[in-house]
């Protein structure tokens, strides 16, 4: 169990209450950061394959495997997801999301893990599963995957509580969403409890775990990584063809609309800013403003030769970044292909007056 980093300790003939307040008064300190825990790694931790792991009342536990003899690293991977997967189910003891009956379907791309009323629920994880493997094919198409692809896993839950219990069993509290993508438990987690939010949520962070795995980074640029999540989660989706179209509809672009200049103003803001910084900020107009950024760049920038340029930004961003280059400095490189330009500008040309020929494009 890892609460802290452990104290040094100048004397050998502490009392057990003054070790008692140093623990103590490193807890409060401990934040749990990289570094610390990179610290604590490196002082107490074995040569195996190992991670932390979070499970209820937020306590950290190192999991670590030695191997007899040499196995890949995917291999070690995949261990450490099923010990992680067991341990959170087994800190729920006893609650809803434990107790319930799961069961599984899976194709060459997606395994579904769910507790839904095999009856009722089995139409709607099927056509999960269809809608998924078109719009895997849309974001090969848009961000072309990098490494080979593994399966995804995704786990959709019966009811809201339970989608919520299970993420408080690695102490995370979380009382606003309904679905997110857990690298750390390499899970996409849906709450089906409505179905069309449930989708249009699974589109969005799908998104999310494909380029965790087209990339193999998780440190993408906020203004690329939300919105082109933002980009996915209103497209027309024909089953007998097994392909998707994007829209330029929902209520992103709803709120573009009805204020166009503000977002097209805020789109050079958005592609400086960091995770603490874009979500701390008014959620509405950065994810809005990254949803018209990068649907201009996708579909906008093809609807006219006089928008070329822009075309030019996210191959360039993707080659950086799979480079080894840092999220800033991929972004900062990949717009120089647009340098001159003036965004807002051009944005609120396109959006008055060439929406129908882009949502044709690409």
């Amino acid at each position: 169990r890892v609460l802290s980093l452990v104290p040094s300790f100048e004397r050998e003939d502490w009392f057990k209450e003054e070790i008692e307040k140093r623990l103590d008064e490193l807890e409060k300190e401990f934040e749990g950061t990289d570094a610390q825990l990179g610290e604590w790694r490196r002082a107490w931790g074995g040569r195996g394959a190992g991670r932390f792991v979070t499970v209820k009342g937020g306590r950290r536990y190192w999991v670590e495997f030695d191997f007899a003899e040499p196995v890949k690293e995917s291999e070690s991977t995949k261990l450490l997801n099923t010990f992680e997967r067991s341990i959170t189910l087994l800190s729920a003891a006893g609650s809803r999301t434990s107790s319930m009956k799961w069961w599984t379907e899976e194709n060459d791309e997606y395994k579904f893990m769910t507790d839904l009323d095999r009856a009722k629920g089995g139409k709607f994880i099927k056509d999960a599963m269809r809608l998924l493997g078109a719009m895997r094919k849309s974001y090969e198409f848009y961000v072309p995957p990098q490494r080979k692809l593994e399966k995804g896993t995704v786990r959709v839950f019966r009811t809201l509580a339970g989608y919520r219990e299970y993420r408080a069993s690695t102490g995370d509290r979380d009382e606003m969403s309904s679905g997110l993508w857990d690298p750390s438990r390499d899970e996409l987690l849906i709450a089906a409890e409505n179905p069309s939010e449930a989708q249009s949520t699974m589109r969005h962070e799908a998104f999310h775990q494909y380029l965790h795995y087209a990339t193999g980074r998780g440190d993408h640029a906020m203004w690329f990584n939300e919105g082109h999540a933002t980009f996915f989660e209103n497209v027309r989706h024909n089953a007998a063809k097994d392909s998707v179209k994007v829209l330029d509809a929902g209520n992103r672009a709803m709120w573009v609309s009805r204020n166009p200049v503000t977002y097209a103003n805020h789109m050079r803001k958005i592609l400086g800013m960091n995770r603490q910084q874009f979500y701390s900020g008014d959620p509405n107009l950065n994810y809005c403003t990254a949803w018209a950024l990068t649907y201009f760049l996708e579909k906008g920038a093809y609807a006219s030769e006089e928008f070329k340029p822009y075309r030019e930004i996210i191959p360039r961003y993707l080659e950086l970044m799979k480079g080894g280059a840092s999220p800033e400095d991929a972004t900062r490189q990949a717009w120089e292909a647009a340098a001159g330009r003036d965004l807002a500008a051009d944005f609120l040309k396109f959006w008055k007056g060439m929406r129908k020929q882009a949502l044709n494009a690409r």
